[in-house]
């Protein structure tokens, strides 16, 4: 029944546009769908659902052919191209298998991961474990649409990112500069991360000293915990939302590895952690590591009833996400983060 559940809503949202609003707001529809159908609550998704597929925009006309292998460099990044992109997803995973389209793919587009605050990212991965459950045409049309997202709202930060420094995971966070004062505050997450590149140099210098230790996924929950933690000192001063996608991204990452050669794994990594530098840059103004204890501290099961009770759509994928995170490290910074979240975004 669960598979069902998110198929009939990947099914209601096949139509939408993945952006919605004036200002381009992303479509959080199917990775919440996704998010809720793994946590085992496919019974919230309709009710969800119903409420947030209101605000939601219709999907452009259908491209009348897919971008050639000419053309699709010149396109990247263009999201008025998105259906075009879509049409070439749409071809590619017809003509050949999915692990193959995905191999070939995100490698060339993980140098453009902040794009759309790296929902292109965060939504092929949902796309991606969702498919490897269970493989529909649904899900698969999924997976094509969120790599059409990616792609076109991809977006390169000052780099490449070279990850040749000294500094564990909290340093390396600490030491990254700040924007300049003055800097305006832009409404979007995309647009405040693009002040980096006023400040390229010291960014990709700070991105360098990063020594990226042990394994992908030990490195993964470290990325995610300093992401926890800028949340936590920075929440309550504003840009909750935006702090949020610190721990998401990498977090997101855990679940595309899989479908990447092995030799692609490094260069994955090093992108995520630069897309995280940004938002830590753009956002994450007091870089004090909280002090948090265990006492009184949410279980996973009240931690996810508070987040689908309050309806919102990051409080849902964050609680998801640390999930993961907190069954491997045990670390209650991640818990108490998903609970703010939920109390602090209630809708």
């Amino acid at each position: 029944m669960a598979a069902d559940q998110l198929d009939t809503a990947l099914s209601a949202l096949a139509d939408t546009a993945p952006e919605f609003g004036s200002i381009g707001l992303s479509n959080h529809g199917p990775m919440v769908a996704e998010a809720l159908d793994h946590l085992g609550r496919a019974e919230a998704i309709d009710p969800w659902l119903s409420r947030y597929r209101g605000r939601l925009d219709h999907a452009p006309p259908p491209a009348v052919r897919p971008l050639s292998e000419e053309a699709w460099p010149g396109a990247l990044g263009d999201v008025t191209r998105f259906a075009d992109w879509l049409a070439l997803f749409e071809t590619e995973m017809a003509d050949r298998p999915v692990t193959a389209v995905v191999g070939e793919w995100v490698p060339r587009l993980v140098p453009g991961s902040i794009g759309a605050a790296a929902h292109g990212l965060i939504r092929t991965a949902h796309a991606l474990r969702a498919l490897s459950r269970v493989d529909t045409p649904t899900r698969r049309l999924e997976v094509a649409t969120a790599m059409a997202y990616w792609a076109s709202r991809y977006q390169e930060l000052p780099g490449p990112p070279q990850l040749t420094g000294h500094l564990e995971v909290p340093a390396a966070l600490a030491g990254l500069p700040a924007l300049p004062e003055g800097t305006p505050h832009e409404h979007l997450i995309t647009a405040q991360v693009a002040h980096v590149d006023g400040i390229g140099d010291e960014f990709a210098r700070g991105v360098a000293s990063l020594r990226p230790e042990g394994d992908a996924i030990g490195l993964i929950d470290q990325l995610a915990l300093g992401g926890v933690r800028a949340y936590l000192r920075n929440a309550a001063a504003g840009n909750p939302v935006a702090l949020i996608h610190a721990v998401t991204c990498p977090l997101a990452l855990e679940l595309l590895l899989p479908w990447l050669p092995a030799e692609d794994h490094h260069a994955a990594l090093a992108y995520a952690w630069q897309a995280v530098a940004s938002i830590h840059v753009a956002f994450a103004i007091d870089r004090h590591v909280p002090e948090v204890g265990s006492e009184g501290l949410p279980s996973p099961e009240e931690l996810i009833d508070g987040a689908i009770g309050s309806g919102d759509e990051h409080a849902m994928k964050l609680t998801e996400a640390v999930l993961r995170s907190y069954a491997r490290t045990g670390e209650p910074v991640l818990l108490w983060a998903a609970m703010d979240a939920s109390n602090r975004l209630r809708g």
